[in-house]
């Protein structure tokens, strides 16, 4: 699998030394020094073209205007990963201060603006695309507290709409003093974004993107699109080796094994701006 690392934080430390991820992922990590770098380089990689369809629909022809995004030049990239999305915001976000280091209100709309024009770019993308994301807790005026995506603005309102998955790390603790990382699939209050569009997924699965990549594929997803939602040191990023290392069964005293069974131009060229 050909994975392009998009590497905000020094993350990737984590998969190991820059040659031995370039020999594991088949691309180079990328680590783009601001937000307006990344989006150069996503318009060098990608193309985005109109075209005209006709749907019918009970005998009316129905014409629409939809987009396709391709790679450039016959570029084979099967997944690109963003880690993460919420130091790609904070850099967006540092253009907008003022002299004195504070964002006016009227820069707050055009972040959200160009957040989600952003996203809506990625979401196109054809293959695999994980935003990793860290979280922070809100307390709510009944006294719950709930994880949202660590995002300044609004879009971490509304965000997971644009994802296929929206998964949370958790660490299970156990008696004996060990613990694992799993991902949390489904909605509580607590996991406020969390959804799984495919239906197939247990509440809380181990952290293997083979098993989310099968349920995309047994619902006909073309790709997936996925976030994960987590503190730092929870695995979001040392999850990314199950997108092409084999899963290793790994058996507790009970013998349960921890792995599952598995805006634009017409013309072709790009441009992410809200």
């Amino acid at each position: 699998m050909n994975i392009l690392l998009f590497d905000l934080e020094n993350g990737s430390k984590t998969l190991g030394g820059r040659d031995l991820i370039q020999k594991k992922f088949n691309f180079p990590v990328l680590s783009p020094a601001s937000f307006d770098e990344f989006q150069n380089t996503i318009v060098q990689l990608y193309q985005v073209k109109k075209e005209e369809v006709t749907v019918d629909v009970g005998g009316i022809k129905i014409k629409e205007n939809r987009l396709t995004t391709t790679t450039r030049d016959d570029l084979e990239i099967d997944a690109v990963v963003i880690d993460t999305f919420s130091e790609l915001s904070k850099k967006f976000q540092r253009s907008l201060l003022n002299k004195e280091g504070v964002m006016q209100l009227q820069s707050w709309g055009k972040l959200k603006n160009k957040l989600d024009g952003l996203l809506e770019y990625l979401v196109r993308i054809p293959g695999i695309v994980i935003c990793n994301c860290h979280g922070k807790i809100q307390t709510m005026d009944n006294g719950e507290n709930k994880i949202l995506p660590y995002i300044d603005g609004s879009t971490k309102e509304d965000i997971s709409k644009w994802f296929d998955f929206v998964i949370y790390t958790k660490t299970v603790n156990y008696p004996d003093g060990t613990n694992k990382y799993v991902w949390q699939t489904n909605h509580t209050s607590t996991y406020d974004h969390a959804k799984d569009r495919t239906q197939l997924l247990d509440a809380e699965i181990p952290q293997d993107y083979t098993t989310i990549i099968k349920a995309a594929k047994e619902r006909g997803f073309d790709g997936a699109k996925i976030l994960v939602v987590g503190s730092p040191g929870t695995g979001k990023t040392y999850s990314l080796n199950t997108l092409v290392d084999k899963p290793k069964e790994e058996k507790k005293e009970e013998k349960v094994s921890k792995t599952l069974n598995n805006g634009v131009q017409a013309n072709g060229a790009a441009t992410i701006n809200q």
